[in-house]
This record gives structure tokens, C-alpha cells and sequence, in this order.
């Protein structure tokens, strides 16, 4: 009886060596975080560029990876006649690959195709289908 204990502590804790042998390889994995805007103000669109910024300053660029996932009012953030912001997306493009999300919809309501947006836009897809994906994906998610 005392042998079959045994035998099973002895693999219990075999199972969960291998098991934290596993996770702790995953906490070399990069950082992933969708970061959700929907704000036309530009003192909230600031905000959330400077917080993309801090992210990368503290954590270092090979520890993390961002999308931004703008739709509605949010979206003259990406449209080349109303970002007032343009510098600072390509700042952030170039120094970390940050990547940048427009929402088709928003665009369709808006009457924007592709070439109205600053070059810096990724892809177009539905915000809401996007933010969805990635947040089933293990994203962690931030709205500032």
C-alpha cells in the first residue's frame, strides 16, 4: 500500500514539474495587449498614445507587443485630415511596431476608404470583431 502511495506522489510530482517546467518557459513570451479607443477628444487619443509609450519604456519592445483598435469618434486619430496626431503614431510605428486598427464599419459610415487613413494603419476590420479575437487569443485589454 505504502509502494502504491508512493508511486503515485512520485508522479503526481512528475506531472507537475513538467507542468511548471512549461509555464515558467511562457513568461519569456512577449506581453500582447489591445489597447481599445473610441474617443474623437484628442487629450484621450494622447493619453493613450503616451500609455502605449510608458508600456514599451517599462517593459522593453522584445517584452511586449500592442494594437490599437480604433472605431467611431476615435477614428479621426487615423484619418489624414483630421490627426492631429500624426506624428506621434509614426513615432511609435517606427520605434516599437506598434500596430494600428481602423474600423471598416466606421469607415463605411464615414465615407473613408484606405486612402484616407494615415500610412501607419495595419489593417481594416470591424473594431468589435477585432478586439473579440484578440481578447480570445489571451490579450489583455485596456480602454484608456
Amino acid at each position: 500500500m505504502n509502494a502504491m502511495l508512493l508511486t503515485l506522489l512520485v508522479g503526481a510530482l512528475g506531472v507537475s514539474a513538467v507542468g511548471l517546467s512549461e509555464t515558467a518557459g511562457t513568461s519569456q513570451d512577449p506581453h500582447r495587449v489591445v489597447m481599445h479607443l473610441n474617443s474623437g477628444d484628442e487629450k484621450i487619443q494622447r493619453g493613450a498614445l503616451n500609455n502605449i509609450r510608458h508600456l514599451y519604456q517599462e517593459v522593453g519592445r522584445e517584452r511586449l507587443r500592442v494594437e490599437l483598435v480604433v472605431h467611431g469618434a476615435g477614428l479621426t486619430l487615423l484619418t489624414k485630415k483630421d490627426s492631429t496626431l500624426a506624428t506621434e503614431l509614426a513615432q511609435l510605428k517606427t520605434s516599437y511596431d506598434v500596430e494600428f486598427t481602423a474600423c471598416s464599419n466606421t469607415m463605411k459610415a464615414m465615407n473613408l476608404t484606405t486612402r484616407d487613413l494615415v500610412e501607419q494603419v495595419d489593417r481594416t476590420v470591424p473594431a468589435m470583431v477585432r478586439l473579440m479575437e484578440l481578447q480570445e487569443e489571451g490579450w489583455a485589454y485596456i480602454k484608456p
